[in-house]
């Protein structure tokens, strides 16, 4: 059998070829008449069709364009929860070269993110090619990646190594100060993700930082448990002494996943500063149309923006955009590893309800364009800097959102220009006065 299609389904073929059941838009072809749409004979065919022979992915791509399907639906897709990206790439009639011209890559980068799982480190961007090159969601490619042997038994020997590093640093007295630089577990864990290991020395000294805090309230309510007078509170000590200790054993157990999950999808220092720019501006999914934030004066090249971190659109003509769902998610999971990667980067600021905002006057500041509902917010460093000029100049800065709107900023002012007109700021749409978003 060819490599890499055991998936193959010769029924299925037979039957889409046949149209039973017939398919709304479908219609039977002979074996003859097949043959001559994708190049070949009767006899390859009918072989197709018994089992003898299976196509390659140029020929499977051929014959399901022939009979208007997706490749897919020529193949066995019973358990197709445990392919590996590898069986994806040929079920959809791709070679690994095909992908490689698609991306624009050298052939071991790509081989060693489909047969490892590893990310090219200069390439944060890569996984969104990957998915956009092959024609899949993402979210199935990412499962393929995990069913991967070369992944799986990476993560099995990362659990082993941070169980060792765990047992022999969190106990340590004195501040902490997370694994040795030269600690043989700790190399060997950096090579097996391809990234410096000093990288992922300031990666695990966060988690097994976190590990530590966990071990020391599940000490502290020990103490309790074992030398208080009252039997109330050494009963309620004993039970925040095992949910502490249950704590430190999840998170102990998740934090090879959370490598895996971390080292597929990290962002440079500038990307994550700008989506922590976004997120500090409440420009997030909601159900309702939400605020965005202007790409202009967020970054001068917004193809570094990932598509499945960063919703982008255009209102009007101005550009704008804001994290997605998986980009908030992706935010939240993963700052306290961020900050410890890029400790001089600009953090998430803690959100207050809606409540809360508006009555302390604080939040960011948002405007409208003419007759549109959807709130915009400039990042607040651009803001900031721009209040500081106008301060210091006694005049208001202008700043272009697009070829047909400017925003002008005043020391205590916002004011969106269009063809000579002034819109004030309005963060509801109504066309009155700043307010909080």
């Amino acid at each position: 059998m060819a490599r890499g299609l055991a998936h193959f389904s010769p029924s299925e073929l037979r039957a889409q070829r046949t149209n039973v059941p017939p398919r709304p838009d479908g219609a039977s072809m002979t074996a003859e008449e097949l043959a001559r749409a994708v190049g070949a004979t009767k006899a390859q065919i009918l072989a197709y069709e018994n089992g003898h022979r299976v196509p390659d992915p140029p020929r499977l791509r051929a014959l399901a364009r022939a009979l208007k399907v997706h490749p897919l639906q020529l193949m066995n897709l019973d358990g197709r929860k445990t392919w590996t990206l590898a069986d994806y790439r040929r079920a959809i009639g791709l070679r690994a070269q095909d992908v490689v011209d698609r991306l624009g890559v050298s052939p071991k980068n790509y081989r060693r993110f489909e047969n490892e799982g590893i990310v090219p480190s200069r390439s944060p961007r890569f996984l969104d090619q990957v998915v956009q090159a092959v024609g899949i969601p993402r979210q199935i490619v990412e499962t393929a990646i995990d069913q991967t042997p070369a992944v799986q038994r990476r993560q099995a020997r990362a659990a082993d190594l941070v169980a060792v590093m765990a047992k022999r640093y969190i106990p340590r007295r004195g501040p902490w100060r997370g694994p040795a630089l030269d600690d043989p577990n700790l190399i060997e864990l950096a090579a097996a993700y391809s990234r410096p290991v000093q990288r992922l020395r300031r990666v695990l000294t966060y988690e097994l930082g976190e590990l530590r805090l966990s071990q020391v309230r599940a000490q502290r309510e020990q103490v309790i448990a074992e030398y208080d007078t009252d039997r109330h509170r050494q009963a309620s000590a004993r039970h925040a002494q095992d949910r502490w200790c249950e704590v430190l054993e999840r998170d102990l157990a998740g934090i090879p996943r959370r490598l895996e999950q971390f080292h597929r999808t990290a962002q440079p220092s500038d990307v994550w500063q700008l989506l922590v720019d976004l997120y500090n501006v409440d420009a997030s999914a909601r159900s309702d149309v939400g605020t965005w934030a202007v790409t202009s004066l967020l970054c001068e090249d917004r193809t570094v923006l990932s598509p499945y971190l960063v919703d982008q659109r255009v209102i009007d003509d101005v550009r704008v955009c804001r994290l997605s769902a998986q980009g908030a998610g992706h935010l939240q999971t993963f700052a306290g590893l961020y900050a410890a990667l890029y400790p001089g980067v600009r953090r998430p600021l803690r959100p207050r309800g809606r409540a809360t905002t508006k009555a302390r006057g604080a939040g960011p500041e948002t405007f409208t364009l003419p007759d549109r509902a959807e709130r915009l917010a400039a990042p607040h460093p651009v803001l900031e800097t721009a209040r500081i000029t106008a301060t210091a100049a006694k005049t208001p800065v202008s700043m272009d959102l697009s070829p047909s709107y400017t925003l002008t900023v005043g020391a205590s002012s916002l004011s969106v220009t269009s063809v000579g007109t002034l819109f004030p700021v309005d963060a509801v749409g109504r066309g009155s006065t700043l307010e909080p978003g």
